[in-house]
């Protein structure tokens, strides 16, 4: 009765070979110990429906958590705790329908949640088209996987190129592995709550990520369509910043006193390391500013962009300063303030005005915009910072790449704490007041934050109910995630009105001033760091960008060219339509350019080319909508590059 398992296995172990070995250890004895090829011919023939009934029994004896059955129509079906898994009629027929529709949805990646017995990706792997999709099967559990290979011929669906199975992983690993496929946005996710029931913890936590994950794409895409411009814009005009400002790099690992000429040094605390506080502009940062002084002669400080007011109102420079928002109003943080014992941390991005704040010294970021990165790609990175969203995330970065083990929070909130969404006195607080007006005072706007519909509730360290948001969750989800895999940092809170963030302990702020003071070992931090590196040769920054406006040019010529063609073939010309082959030969020399990442960055998202499809009419010939379709995206590639050509 196992030769579908043989046969099922053989071809599991032909396509996965390492994940087979570690599995093979949990296959159950009865079926490593038959022959390769018992009853292969008579066992996998399905329709005779009295071998179907000894295989059901058969199996129901290797895989007791199963009630393996005969459907109406004489298929192999299941149930668990009296739950149905598939079709009690006609299993095959409802696993068509459902591949069928799935397919038809356009994702370019098929998730399903649970095999079951394999009916659906199965059924999925027969529709015409499905070679060119990706298949992700997740099973947390094994045995149920081995259940799925003893059941059903799996033959075709190890026909599908891209095939990958997520077996006894964790669900996070499965979340990654449908991010690497090309992430949830493109994927089309399968689930039967019967298939998933047996490990229903296991598959919250994936549904978990992939809306969490799904949430941040869509943040991405929001900003990208509305920000695009901007970035390029700023970074256009701060060039020269780029070319002569030296990288944030410089200063990475001199908080790490365990290693290197200087270790010998005492160590300031138990981990050889000096501690950093970072300072976000939540209201918790208020309880402690009668004591920044103390604390910044205890820890390296760095402050978010939006917390400086708040530090210089409490006569504090703090050590650094972390900017890296490119909006107008980011700036205005910074506005009419100094800070000349303050090390400032900007992207290449942010809005001009912000290179002439007064300051001890401005170094850069690695950029996180295309621009940015393609200069960085051929001169050398500035300092690579983590980007959550936030800049509290490159802030809590950038004490991780200095070499801090230890660091300490506060303003980092989350959520509104008392009803208040920001410190008093923050720039955002003071724009609140100075755009109030009788009808729209200061605390209608902060009302509106407060109780806005995407709000939701949350809980902070010591168990009690807090008002966050989707987005501030987002943030919180990212330093869970990073501070996991990093087992090398420890992060703190002196504050316990938050958003609780698994990973981060609440630690009293006395128990912190007890410390000694490190004035030493900070100058030496400096002194080791030194005067930051990255500078750019001019001429070589010149190559560069000349490199890259040639690049962009022949990319505009490709994109003209394929306009050219698409009008022929909409005007019937013969010859053209005999040359389409010549757009997909456009297609692979477009994407094939190493510029075509920063023209993307005014080039619509596929949510606005999706806009702007729906409102074109159509050609009820295919060839013929192909070209408006190729037509149109042409056109925009076209138009993005002579944006950025002019700002250039």
């Amino acid at each position: 009765m196992t030769s579908i398992w043989n046969e099922n296995f053989s071809l599991f172990t032909e396509r996965f070979d390492a994940l087979a070995k570690i599995l093979e250890s949990q296959i159950p004895e009865i079926l490593k110990s038959q022959p390769q090829n018992a009853n292969q011919g008579q066992d996998s023939a399905s329709s005779d429906q009295s071998q179907t009934q000894k295989r059901a029994a058969f199996l129901n004896s290797v895989f007791p958590f199963y009630n393996f059955s005969l459907a109406k129509n004489g298929e192999l079906t299941a149930s668990e705790g009296g739950l149905a898994l598939h079709s009690n009629y006609n299993p095959q027929a409802e696993a068509q329908k459902t591949a069928a529709a799935a397919l038809q949805d356009g994702k370019d990646i098929l998730v399903f949640a649970g095999i079951g017995l394999g009916w659906l990706p199965n059924a999925a792997a027969k529709i015409q088209g499905a070679d060119e999709k990706t298949f992700i099967i997740l099973e947390p559990e094994p045995q149920r996987f081995f259940a799925a290979l003893a059941s059903l011929d799996f033959s075709e669906l190890f026909k599908i190129p891209k095939l990958f199975f997520a077996i006894g992983a964790t669900c996070e690993q499965a979340a990654s592995l449908v991010q690497c496929a090309g992430g949830f946005e493109k994927a089309k996710i399968l689930s039967q709550k019967t298939q998933t029931a047996g490990a229903q913890e296991w598959f919250d936590g994936f549904f978990k990520r992939a809306k969490e994950q799904l949430d941040k794409a869509q943040v991405n895409t929001n900003t990208l369509e509305k920000f695009g411009r901007l970035w390029l814009k700023n970074g256009a005009r701060n060039l020269e910043q780029m070319r002569r400002l030296g990288g944030a790099a410089a200063f990475f690992g001199a908080a790490d006193f365990s290693q290197g000429p200087n270790a010998a040094l005492p160590a300031c605390e138990s981990q050889g390391s000096l501690p950093s506080v970072l300072l976000a502009a939540g209201p918790s940062l208020e309880e402690i500013l009668p004591h920044l002084r103390q604390i910044k002669d205890r820890a390296v400080t760095i402050a978010v962009d939006t917390a400086l007011r708040a530090c210089l109102r409490a006569n504090v420079q703090p050590d650094f300063i972390v900017l890296t928002d490119p909006q107008y109003w980011a700036s205005l943080h910074l506005a009419g303030l100094s800070a000349p014992q303050s090390i400032l941390v900007a992207e290449s991005a942010a809005y001009p005005s912000v290179f002439r704040f007064d300051c001890k010294q401005i170094v850069l970021m690695s950029s996180l915009f295309p621009l940015g990165k393609y200069i960085e790609a051929r001169l050398g990175k500035k300092g690579q910072l983590a980007s959550g969203g936030s800049v509290a995330t490159s802030a809590w970065d950038f004490a991780r790449a200095i070499g801090s083990k230890e660091i300490f929070a506060t303003g980092l909130d989350l959520g509104y704490p008392n009803m208040q969404t920001h410190i008093k006195g923050s720039a955002f607080e003071e724009r609140i007041h100075i755009n109030s007006s009788r009808l729209n005072g200061a605390e209608s706007q902060s009302a509106r934050i407060l109780f806005s519909a995407k709000n939701q509730a949350g809980l902070d360290y010591d168990g009690g109910k807090i008002i966050t948001d989707e987005r501030m969750k987002l943030f919180a989800w990212w330093f869970e995630r990073t501070i996991a895999n990093d087992t090398k940092t420890k992060t703190f809170t002196f504050s316990k009105k938050g958003l609780a963030i698994k990973g981060i302990e609440h630690s009293p702020l006395d128990f912190f001033l007890q410390r000694p003071k490190i004035t030493k070992q900070k100058k030496e931090f400096f002194e080791r760091a030194g005067r930051a590196a990255s500078f750019y040769d001019t001429e070589k920054f010149s190559a560069v960008l000349l490199q890259l406006k040639d690049s962009l040019k022949k990319i505009d010529s490709l994109a003209k060219k394929g306009i050219a063609l698409c009008n022929d073939i909409l005007c019937g010309d013969r010859r053209a339509i005999e040359r389409i082959g010549g757009l997909d030969l456009i297609d692979k020399e477009i994407l094939g350019s190493e510029a075509k990442n920063v023209a993307e960055l005014v080039f619509p998202t596929p949510r606005q080319l999706e806009r702007i499809f729906s409102a074109t009419p159509f050609p009820k010939s295919p060839l013929q909508a192909n070209a408006v379709k190729s037509k149109i995206i042409y056109t925009e590639l076209s138009k993005s590059i002579e944006d950025f050509l002019k700002i250039c």
